[in-house]
């Protein structure tokens, strides 16, 4: 049989998504700069926050059929070397085809601590290299903080710490208040 040959240097995005493939539904690879990460099992309150992100975007989107869609867990390819998977993002309905896309106008990213450093530094930072993302909204789950970068003011930091809060979602003519976003979480 013998040793079988590994190709040298960086995974690449079609090596990835072949790699995942045969990988199970409920693993979350990412790959980043060339390697491909396992993110840990998200938490009770990570999963409750994404639940109720998706669910008052869901409400948004039947009372208005606004021509985007919210999808959770779909690689967005921002390089051949980098295809990170956002908690959950926005994008164009347009019926998307496979397993990734590279149009998402917003991201959403709940903070763990495995992956905080990582959110707010290179995925801020990558993310806001897709010329399509107007937004990269990211989530605290250990506290009430919701911090948003918006392209229109040159991806500045701006901060939600109440339940009264509005996170302001312009690019779909959308606001959602922390309250919606903790709710059930125990935060508020």
């Amino acid at each position: 049989m013998g040793v079988p040959h590994l190709e040298s240097g960086p995974m690449r995005a079609e090596e990835f998504f072949a790699f995942t493939a045969t990988r199970p539904d409920d693993e979350k690879w990412e790959l980043i700069e060339g390697e491909p990460v396992l993110n840990a099992s998200a938490s009770r309150l990570h999963q409750k926050i994404i639940g109720n992100v998706f669910f008052a975007l869901s409400e948004i989107s039947r009372k208005r059929n606004p021509g985007w869609e919210i999808i959770p867990g779909i690689g967005v390819r921002l390089s051949e070397l980098s295809v990170p998977v956002p908690d959950l993002l926005i994008r164009p309905d347009d019926d998307l085809k496979g397993v990734e896309c590279d149009d998402m106008l917003i991201a959403f990213e709940i903070l763990s601590p495995s992956t905080a450093n990582s959110d707010l530094r290179w995925k801020r930072k990558a993310y806001a290299s897709l010329p399509s993302l107007l937004q990269y909204v990211v989530i605290a789950q250990d506290a009430l903080e919701v911090v948003s970068f918006d392209r229109a003011n040159g991806f500045a930091e701006r901060r939600f710490e109440t339940a009264e809060s509005e996170l302001d979602l312009p690019v779909i003519g959308a606001c959602m208040n922390l309250h919606e976003i903790y709710r059930g979480t125990g935060l508020l």
